[in-house]
C-alpha cells in the first residue's frame, strides 16, 4: 500500500531511509533546514515542504523524525511549527537516539495532542541507511508495530520489536553504543600495544578479525579510524560521546553501577585524541 510520509530530518541518516521509502513506492513529504540536504533529498525523490508541521499535514498519518538529539527532537514534534500542531491523531516514529526517561516523558507530552509516539532507534551508519540495511530497534504496542512493520522492511535488515513501553528501544540502542564504545577501546589499546613492539596495524587487524578478539569494530575498522585521527566535531565520535553520556545519565538516575561506561567516556574525551596526535606525530604528520 503507496503511503504518503512526512519525513523531518535528511542529513547523514535520514536522507538514506527517506530515499528507501521513495524507492518502495512511498510519497515521502521531507523537512530540513539545510539548502545542501534539502538539494540531495531533492534528487533523491522527496517532496520538499518549509516546516515539520507540513510535512505531518501532507502525511496519511506517519512521521519520522530522525534529528540530532532530544532539544530538536522536541522543537520539530512539539515547537510553534511542530508536528503536534497539526490536531489529529499521528504516529511519530523517532529514529534519534535519546534516552529512555527523555522518550517516554515526550511520549506523554506528544500523547496529549493525540499523537502516538514510537521509538525506534537504529544502528548501522550511514551506509548501513542508504543501502536499507539498518538494524532498528521498535518499541510499540502490536498493532502499532504491524502497521509500521512494512515501512521499517524497507529502512533495515535487522527489525526488533522490544517491547510495548516506549523508551525500551532507547536503552537497547544505548546499549549497543556502549558495547561499540567500549569495544572501540580495548581496540585502540591493542593497537598501542601492538605499535610499541612494532606490529603492523594492518597485520594487527587480520589477525584480529580471525581470533577471539574480532569485533564489527575489527571488520569496519577502515571507517571507524578517522573518527578520531580526523576528529571533527560535531561528527561520529561526538554523537557516540552524546550517547555514552546519555547512558551514565540513567545509570545515575537508576543508580546501577557502569564503572566500565564511565571509564571509556572519558578516555574517549581525553586520551584518544592525544594518542592521536602523538602517532601522527611519530609518522611526521600535522597534528589536527
Amino acid at each position: 500500500m503507496t503511503e504518503s510520509i512526512g519525513f523531518i530530518g535528511l542529513g547523514a541518516m535520514g536522507l538514506g531511509m527517506a530515499g528507501n521509502l521513495v524507492k518502495g513506492g512511498h510519497e515521502v513529504h521531507g523537512y530540513d533546514p539545510s539548502p545542501e540536504r534539502r538539494e540531495k533529498a531533492a534528487e533523491a525523490g522527496v517532496r520538499l515542504v518549509d516546516s515539520p508541521l507540513e510535512a505531518a499535514r501532507a502525511s496519511s498519518g506517519v512521521i519520522l523524525s530522525v534529528v540530532r538529539d532530544a532539544a530538536q527532537t522536541r522543537e520539530v514534534l512539539l515547537g510553534e511549527h511542530g508536528v503536534a500542531q497539526e490536531g489529529r491523531p499521528l504516529t511519530v516514529v523517532v529514529a534519534s537516539t535519546l534516552d529512555p526517561s527523555t522518550m517516554r516523558a515526550l511520549a506523554a507530552e506528544l500523547g496529549g495532542h493525540g499523537v502516538t509516539a514510537v521509538d525506534a532507534t537504529m544502528s548501522g551508519g550511514p551506509w548501513g541507511a542508504e543501502a536499507g540495511a539498518l538494524t532498528l530497534m521498535v518499541s510499540a504496542a502490536p498493532e502499532v508495530f504491524g502497521r509500521l512493520r512494512p515501512l521499517l522492511d524497507l529502512m533495515g535488515r535487522n527489525i526488533f520489536h522490544v517491547g510495548e513501553e516506549v523508551g525500551t528501544a532507547q536503552a537497547a540502542k544505548l546499549a549497543v553504543q556502549l558495547t561499540f564504545g567500549v569495544n572501540m577501546l580495548g581496540v585502540y589499546e591493542a593497537i598501542r600495544l601492538a605499535d610499541e613492539f612494532g606490529v603492523a596495524e594492518d597485520q594487527l587487524m587480520e589477525m584480529l578479525s580471525v581470533s577471539v578478539g574480532g569485533s564489527w569494530v575489527v571488520d569496519n575498522w577502515r571507517r571507524v579510524k578517522p573518527w578520531w585521527e580526523h576528529y571533527v566535531p560535531g561528527e561520529d565520535l561526538d554523537i557516540l560521546l552524546k550517547d555514552m553520556r546519555s547512558v551514565q545519565r540513567e545509570a545515575d538516575t537508576g543508580d546501577f553501577p557502569m564503572p566500565v561506561t564511565a571509564l571509556a567516556f572519558q578516555l574517549m574525551r581525553h586520551v584518544w585524541p592525544a594518542w592521536a596526535a602523538l602517532k601522527g606525530a611519530r609518522a611526521g604528520e600535522a597534528p589536527e
